[in-house]
């Protein structure tokens, strides 16, 4: 497959590998859930061209902790949708004509966040950053018991020390888990809870609780 193939997929596999779910990116950046599927799935029939989709694609390589100028330059040399050669039209016909433009991708445009609205408040980001960790916090909670579990089994009938069991067990576990399936099942079942009960990992809800 070809990098243009594989750009969408790839940000999906480091979203899923951090954790981070599309709503807690959506309540981040106030752009709605179907806009970031379509960039992990390279559908971009619905996005705005130029600086704006670069300004998006910005915002979710730093919602999930990528380098975004890298993000950025990638997605504008693999998307027609991205092309900065915009800007400088504008620029050469301004000049071409002897207009003064004061012009740059970030005029009239926050750094974060939204371009058709205002930035996420202290609240809305601080609930983002619990609805991450509680998602990790779960993860976390059943691999490790998933793997102690079957540390005990195994210590059982081989009839050796636990914790080294344990140290080895955890190892194949996390390894092989990620190797199979591309995650761990204390990930995966993160992640069916998140669709089955989104209410759970709900920012909007855990704000409006806090106003009560």
């Amino acid at each position: 497959m070809s990098d243009t193939d594989t750009f969408g997929p790839r940000l999906r596999a480091e979203r899923e590998r951090r954790g981070i779910s599309l709503d807690t990116i959506a309540s981040v950046t106030k752009v709605g859930v179907d806009l970031w599927e379509g960039l992990e799935r390279n559908d971009f029939s619905r996005w705005p061209s130029g600086i704006f989709a670069r300004a998006f694609v910005r915002d979710y390589a730093r919602a999930i902790g990528l380098d975004s100028d890298e993000a950025v330059n990638e997605f504008c040399r693999l998307f027609p949708i991205g092309d900065r050669r915009a800007s400088r039209l504008i620029q050469a016909q301004a000049e071409l004509i002897g207009h003064s433009l004061a012009y740059a991708e970030s005029a009239g445009m926050p750094a974060h966040g939204d371009r058709r609205s205002p930035l996420p408040s202290d609240a809305e980001q601080a609930a983002a950053l619990r609805a991450r960790i509680t998602a990790r916090a779960l993860s976390t909670a059943i691999d490790a018991s998933a793997s102690l579990t079957l540390s005990y089994g195994v210590a059982v009938v081989t009839r050796l020390p636990f914790w080294p069991v344990a140290g080895m067990v955890t190892v194949m576990y996390y390894t092989g888990m990620t190797i199979a399936f591309g995650a761990s099942p204390g990930g995966k079942a993160v992640e069916h809870i998140r669709h089955r009960l989104p209410s759970v990992f709900d920012v909007g809800a855990s704000l409006r609780k806090s106003e009560v």
